[in-house]
């Protein structure tokens, strides 16, 4: 049985990030334009029908943190320097962890109907972690099923393979969707092993009137970010609107009191929010590049390892499979190429 929440966390505040008129150009000029106007209402939108803020890339170097990547529409080829070729996408998550340093290539592919959309973050890893061996787990993410928080969970007999269904369906209530993509919701896996420590991360699915609750430990800071639709976040007597392509932090300081996150959502359409949840590692951060480190010195150890080819040497995004294969066999030091 899951109670409700007695005090949700409040949210400290919300912005918009930066619109990036990348990919492609016109449309991202034009959704830009349109915010300059007032005209925020028509640029979200629009934005949900046209795209506007997905720039692709190419190849390119990582080193020690990992990205996660998901899939909405469409999806990614991944290539890169330790022998793996991955092609995925549909509601897929890739979590690459980059370790000791490795290259990969990424080019997006479109579904059916020529949309293609996801999302990636880049997660920080504590300095202890930083210099593992380069991993890579790519999976689709079980789902939850639930009313409300406070309905009680069956789990079912049998469950279809990477889908765990949690159902308090009530009424003929729609339920929400909770699909796990790290960590993990009521007592359903994304069964990922992080190497820095537990995270949270979540995409929910909200119909309309529809209520959702879940436990947050008070030393972990939270973000939620409404991909479609809107939400209202925090207890019910201090509600913050998180409309879409909006970013709410609930940081761990406003965590006093409080046992977890509220979201409801009151508008007329379904809303879709990532969250994503962890505890702060409080360490001194350096970045350069595509380098996340703890400090100036180990950044330009990152540029010398890979001025040396310590991470594998670039391969042509337009070379064949098998000229990349020949070309990682060649180039890429025995110590980074992927053991079976």
């Amino acid at each position: 049985m899951t109670s409700a929440l007695a005090r949700p966390r409040p949210v400290g505040s919300v912005v918009k990030p930066l619109r990036l008129p990348v990919w492609p150009v016109v449309n991202g000029l034009a959704l830009t334009a349109l915010d300059l106007l007032g005209q925020q209402g028509l640029a979200t939108d629009l934005e949900v029908k046209l795209g506007g803020r997905v720039a692709p890339m190419s190849l390119d170097a990582a080193d020690a943190d990992p990205t996660v990547t998901m899939t909405m529409h469409g999806g990614l080829l991944h290539r890169d320097s330790i022998g793996v070729k991955q092609k995925y996408g549909d509601g897929q998550v890739q979590w690459l962890t980059a370790g000791k340093g490795m290259l990969h290539e990424e080019m997006w592919w479109s579904d059916q109907s020529g949309r293609a959309e996801l999302f990636q973050l880049w997660l920080n890893l504590p300095a202890r972690s930083k210099m593992l061996p380069p991993k890579i787990q790519l999976f689709s993410p079980p789902l939850a099923e639930v009313t409300t928080a406070a309905a009680a969970f069956t789990a079912p007999a049998a469950a279809a393979p990477k889908t765990v269904s949690v159902d308090a369906v009530a009424g003929g209530a729609r339920p929400v969707r909770v699909h796990v993509m790290g960590g993990e919701h009521e007592g359903v896996s994304a069964g990922v092993e992080l190497a820095g420590g537990p995270v949270t991360l979540l995409r929910v699915e909200l119909p309309v009137g529809s209520v959702w609750e879940c436990d947050l430990p008070a030393g972990h800071n939270c973000v939620i970010y409404t991909r479609l639709g809107a939400v209202k976040a925090g207890a019910v007597s201090e509600m913050t609107d998180v409309t879409a392509h909006h970013l709410a932090y609930l940081p761990a300081r406003l965590a006093s009191g409080s046992d977890g996150l509220r979201l409801e959502n009151a508008a007329g359409i379904e809303a879709d929010v990532l969250v994503l949840a962890g505890q702060p590692l409080r360490e001194p951060m350096a970045g350069g590049g595509t380098w996340v480190m703890n400090s100036q010195a180990e950044l330009a150890q990152a540029d010398r390892d890979y001025a040396a080819g310590q991470f594998g040497i670039p391969w042509r995004h337009t070379d064949s499979d098998e000229e990349w294969q020949a070309h990682v066999q060649k180039t890429s030091p025995p110590s980074l190429m992927r053991r079976e």
